[in-house]
């Protein structure tokens, strides 16, 4: 490429030195401009086509790049795989049994789950966090639970509901021992209702406590004040919690509160002795400015007066201006003799 634009260089250099000789012998010819001007069209294409072969030589250094950085890449990927093939090859296998290794199924770990669910209770110190209020009582002095009866008194009457009382007449079919399935149906839904259902003291309690119903899972301001919530706070404020420790958090900002409180100390007393400085050199200008006042009082009262500006030496002859103005007074006597 060089050389070809070196030749449309030449070609230019020799049409114009052509054209400049015939211009200085006075002998213009136009065969000569015209071949500069081609010359010249020829070097502008030569330019662009320089231009375009740049463009391309940046091109091609562009896709060399992304070649060896997807060939990296592919053999980054080749090298993963082979180490997962390994690693795959050497994992040991694990024989489950054919049949179920657990004594308890998980059909029946979730009916059991689903059945105990509405009857889940609050913990013992929730339970006794406060007791009965006045108003719960009934206006004759008891309250609800001496009339209603305990857990034990339910779960008895709940466990025997086929089991009728000494006082009670039985019906002819139970004496002769026909069960009453008319009956079943009924006994099993007051079970139910009845191990579905609260004792009444407790839910005045959980009221009382908690001011609504009582829920066997967390509120949502329970949940604001847990560990998740502080997780999502901190991702929100642009801080991974993954390896935040508050305690290095608050240490970091003790010690940059410190080196705060230490660098105003440092500037307030740097200030200061910046002032006690320039008072210092104000004192001394006063002091100086003093002395020379004292020494032109001085000078004034030894010398006569004098102005502002002059200096007098003490040490100087006295009257050496009075000796320079007799010598003036003794030239003008000697012109007026001549005249």
């Amino acid at each position: 490429m060089d050389t070809y634009i070196d030749g449309r260089f030449e070609r230019l250099e020799k049409a114009l030195a052509n054209l400049i000789d015939s211009v200085t012998k006075y002998h213009p010819s136009t065969q000569q401009g015209d071949e500069l001007n081609a010359a010249d069209k020829e070097l502008s294409r030569g330019l662009e086509e320089v231009q375009t072969h740049q463009n391309n030589y940046l091109r091609i250094q562009q896709l060399r790049e992304s070649s060896a950085a997807l060939d990296a890449q592919i053999r980054d990927t080749l090298s993963n795989l082979a180490t997962t093939r390994k690693d795959i090859v050497t994992t040991q296998t694990t024989t489950f049994p054919s049949g179920p290794s657990n004594p308890i199924t998980y059909e029946e770990l979730l009916n059991y789950a689903r059945r105990i669910s509405k009857t889940t209770l609050p913990p013992a110190s929730t339970l006794n966090a406060a007791p009965p209020s006045p108003d719960d009582q009934t206006p004759g002095g008891q309250t609800p639970g001496a009339q209603t009866p305990g857990p034990e008194s339910q779960a008895a009457s709940v466990m025997t509901p086929s089991a009728p009382p000494s006082s009670q007449v039985q019906s002819p079919a139970v004496m002769n021992g026909t069960p009453l399935v008319s009956q079943e149906p009924a006994t099993q839904q007051s079970s139910m209702s009845a191990n579905t259902t609260l004792p009444i003291e407790w839910i005045q309690r959980l009221k009382s406590v908690t001011d609504g119903t009582f829920l066997p899972w967390p509120s949502d301001f329970q949940l604001g004040t847990g560990a998740l919530a502080d997780n999502q706070r901190l991702l929100e404020q642009g801080i991974d919690p993954k390896g935040y420790d508050p305690a290095e958090e608050e240490e970091r900002k003790r010690r940059e509160e410190e080196e705060r409180k230490q660098k105003e100390e440092e500037d307030r007393i740097a200030q200061e002795e910046r002032e006690k400085e320039r008072e210092r050199q104000r004192i001394e200008r006063e002091q100086q400015r003093k002395k020379e006042e004292d020494a032109w009082r001085r000078a004034s009262l030894v010398g006569g007066p004098a102005g502002p500006g002059e200096q007098r030496s003490p040490t100087g002859p006295p009257q050496q201006k009075a000796q320079f103005q007799f010598t003036n007074l003794d030239d003008l006597d000697d012109d007026d003799d001549d005249d």
